[in-house]
């Protein structure tokens, strides 16, 4: 059911394939185009030239909102890059993939045991450059209509498989999940702190934040809708108008920073 991306947008559907839900329409069509950035270039370093591409997997579960997940993956805690952070899945692309989008389902299946014919790919975003590491990014968008079989691939690799509800209570677009990231001092971007000590920050809360803008579901929009939802005649007054509060800001902590292997 890997078919060819952006399939199945309008229409019925059919039991085999069915019809792409309402709320995954604007991230679909937005990865068809292949030309909307999810996250910024990163530049936080002196560049290098690019000499690696590599792709990761936005994998994104269920036929309605309520169900829906995002599956990231915690990074080994003795891997030397980025250990016990949490990660879409994904890697460098190899001579034997078709495209990116090959290599990402590769990964997928390498990872976290993604079965691809478990999934439809919905396409490709605009590629992320990351000079400082000679490296570019493309972030692949993909469908399961159900919640798919997953398994950790190599222990070494990847610590654990975490799915990430898109809304209600303890989900990315819970207000109090939402954050603004902070190290020793420094801005670095949104975070989504959830139970059971899922903590996503840097590039890849990055590229959720920006998938949820395009699906209509970003945290200060989420936001006004619970309050609205939640009868406060006042929120619904000025929800047209109100600027959203600044999340509040949190210290990335030591146990999910860029640092070696722990002990």
């Amino acid at each position: 059911m890997s078919g060819a991306e952006g399939e199945g947008t309008t229409g019925t559907g059919t039991p085999d394939r069915p019809e792409l839900p309402g709320f995954l329409r604007p991230l679909a069509e937005s990865a068809r185009a292949g030309d909307r950035t999810l996250a910024p270039p990163r530049s936080p370093g002196p560049g290098r030239e690019i000499t690696r591409r590599s792709a990761v997997l936005l994998l994104l579960s269920g036929t309605t909102l309520e169900e829906a997940e995002l599956v990231v993956e915690e990074r080994g805690h003795r891997m030397r890059s980025q250990p016990g952070q949490f990660a879409l899945p994904g890697g460098g692309v190899e001579a034997e993939d078709a495209d990116v989008r090959a290599t990402a389902l590769r990964e997928a299946r390498e990872e976290i045991g993604l079965d691809a014919g478990q999934v439809r790919v919905l396409g490709e975003f605009a590629p992320i450059p990351m000079p400082w590491r000679g490296q570019v990014v493309h972030p692949v968008a993909a469908w399961a209509p159900r919640r798919p079989d997953l398994a950790v691939g190599d222990p070494v690799e990847v610590e654990r498989v975490v799915r990430l509800p898109l809304i209600g209570p303890d989900s990315l677009t819970d207000p109090s999940c939402r954050f603004m990231g902070s190290f020793d001092g420094r801005a670095v971007g949104p975070v989504f702190s959830l139970s059971q000590d899922r903590f996503v920050w840097g590039f890849t809360a990055m590229l959720v934040e920006g998938a949820l803008e395009i699906m209509g579901l970003a945290p200060d929009d989420a936001a006004r809708e619970a309050r609205a939802a939640a009868g406060r005649a006042a929120d619904e007054a000025d929800a047209g108008s109100a600027v959203p509060a600044a999340p509040p800001r949190i210290e990335i902590p030591p146990e999910r920073r860029r640092e070696g292997p722990r002990a």
